[in-house]
């Protein structure tokens, strides 16, 4: 069995539609401590540490990285779901994907989401991985076997820890959970 966990990233200093790749914002950054906190006491110090490329969560990984002298590798596999590049139509096309099914999302989505999976099926020793909202959702899917793109709310600098023994993957613990879906 290999325990893998998911943190979403702190929150961001700008939204998803003013921003492709913003910062952490003071809040996020003072989250990313907290999940630092919360790693430290279920984490193995010799875990592996990856990230998405996105700002926002490489630096929500860096005070943990810090915390246990160890280096963040980036791993693109991980990065949030491919979207419009357009800033004005991302909204619009964000709110609809939220709403809908990943069976109807497009190719480079399914390749996204399949990337996901594998790249999870591929790990064998402790991980850490700094990611997004739907990537977190789209390892819920996986579990869920449903279809609904939101299969949960993972709130900013929340840790969700899953357990993947050969195929099968499940929970084993949850973290915090938003009141609305994404900032």
């Amino acid at each position: 069995m290999t325990s893998i966990w998911l943190v979403r990233h702190g929150e961001a200093a700008a939204g998803f539609s003013e921003d492709t790749d913003p910062p952490l914002s003071p809040l996020g950054r003072e989250q990313a401590l907290q999940s630092a906190d919360t790693l430290s006491r279920c984490v193995p110090e010799d875990a592996a540490l990856l990230s998405s490329p996105k700002r926002r969560a490489t630096e929500t990984g860096e005070p943990y990285a810090a915390s246990v002298r160890g280096k963040l590798e980036i791993d693109a596999r991980f990065i949030e779901l491919p979207s419009p590049r357009d800033l004005a139509a991302r909204r619009q096309w964000l709110d609809e994907v939220l709403q809908g099914q990943w069976s109807a999302l497009p190719e480079p989505v399914q390749l996204w989401r399949r990337e996901i999976v594998s790249a999870i099926d591929s790990i064998t020793s402790p991980t850490v991985i700094f990611t997004h909202f739907l990537v977190i959702n789209a390892v819920a899917a996986h579990i869920s076997g449903e279809d609904g793109v939101v299969q949960c709310l993972p709130a900013n600098a929340s840790v969700h820890e899953l357990s993947v023994e050969g195929s099968g993957w499940q929970w084993r613990a949850r973290g915090a959970m938003l009141e609305s879906v994404v900032n």
